[in-house]
């Protein structure tokens, strides 16, 4: 038969789909892929009719609640001496009301990179950060901090910058607590990043790719970004190869390291599950050896195996980085489950964003998040 596939697409995953063809010659079976986009746009693929005819699809911790009905549940498709070699805490964060919906594919964490050509140390704290952006933005050439402008990238970031001011995105009845300094301080930087000239004025259109282009590129002397980008960023070509250095996340004002993360992860639909052939390629695209082609590429395995050979191998430069990760996931914070997710943060990037550029007050910014998310939680929002 064909097993056709829903893929989230980009530098960060595309090396593991070069091993499609490699399942194909091996098992005899085609893999059409059906569809290959960034998230935004994998997210609004499996809302429709369409994937329900996908047999794989990739998804994420995140949203898997909101793509529940989509999702069958794997916890007979390996066996307890197989799924043992996972992380227990990712194997627990793909599950919902104690079911199995996805098989981790990494880690989902942010480091600091920063140019050793342009900076001595790194900021200890995102005060001091913004300082040394100042210091060392000498636009066009080059801006002093990069970060997502759009969408559930910048979403992301503003929820890491509010955590790390103590205040609560989501209390524990998924209510926000941000109507106070820490929003405040949280809005605050991001507008002064846009308004001082610390970002390029098109950043309000970037989403991931972009963002490490630019600083592949050379033309940002920091940017918060994923494991994934690491063996781009190392490549014979790239211009910052052996220019830039990765450190943990600074502190913000309540004195705490907060990252935002989850886990990326592959899932059968539920007409997937019942086809042989699509369970042995979801085993295949989640077996050791492609997790360490992955690990190569930079992104953080989950199976325990995998980061033994790792470790074994790693030079001590290596392991300090792999050293930064395990630190930055201790420190990560993990959206709640909850199947409105998705729409919250289709809902506030945008008033994130107006407040980013100037186009409406903090306190008026903090409001309206407050108000929305109370709203779509109690499912009263039109």
């Amino acid at each position: 038969m064909t097993v056709r596939v829903a893929l989230i697409g980009g530098p960060m995953y595309n090396a593991l789909y070069t091993r499609l063809d490699q399942f194909s010659q091996q098992s005899g079976v085609q893999v059409e892929v059906a569809f290959v986009g960034d998230h935004p746009a994998l997210n609004t693929f499996l809302a429709t009719d369409a994937a329900a005819d996908c047999h794989v699809v990739s998804t994420h911790t995140k949203y898997t609640p909101s793509q529940r009905r989509l999702l069958a549940p794997l916890d007979e498709l390996l066996t307890p001496a197989e799924w043992s070699d996972f992380m227990p805490s990712l194997l627990e964060l793909a599950r919902i009301d104690g079911r199995l919906y996805g098989i981790p594919r990494n880690i989902d964490v942010r480091l600091l990179h920063y140019r050793t050509d342009l900076i001595d140390h790194p900021p200890a704290t995102w005060d001091e950060l913004l300082d040394l952006a100042r210091r060392v933005n000498h636009p066009p050439a080059w801006y002093g901090f990069l970060f997502p402008g759009t969408e559930s990238g910048l979403f992301g970031t503003f929820y890491e910058l509010v955590e790390s001011a103590n205040a609560r995105l989501f209390s524990p009845d998924l209510t926000p607590d941000i109507e106070n300094d820490g929003g405040r301080w949280a809005l605050g930087f991001l507008r002064a990043c846009y308004a001082e000239g610390l970002v390029p004025p098109e950043i309000v259109t970037w989403h991931y790719d972009e963002v490490h282009r630019w600083f592949r590129a050379g033309r940002a002397a920091m940017v918060g970004d994923w494991p994934g980008y690491y063996a781009d960023y190392c490549a014979t070509d790239s211009p910052v190869r052996e220019r830039f250095a990765l450190a943990l996340y600074p502190a913000g004002p309540a004195g705490v390291v907060r990252v935002y993360g989850g886990s990326h992860t592959f899932a059968l639909t539920h007409r997937g599950v019942e086809q042989t052939d699509a369970v042995a390629l979801l085993r295949f695209l989640t077996a050791p050896e492609q997790q360490l082609l992955e690990a190569k590429q930079g992104s953080t395995p989950v199976r325990h195996s995998v980061m033994q050979r790792i470790e074994q191998h790693a030079t001590p430069h290596e392991r300090q980085r792999w050293a930064t990760l395990a630190a930055a996931i201790e420190r990560v914070v993990i959206p709640p489950k909850f199947e409105q997710y998705p729409l919250v943060e289709q809902a506030l990037w945008t008033t994130v964003q107006q407040a980013m550029v100037g186009a409406i007050a903090i306190d008026e910014a903090l409001h309206r998040l407050t108000d929305r998310i109370t709203r779509i939680v109690a499912g009263n929002d039109r």
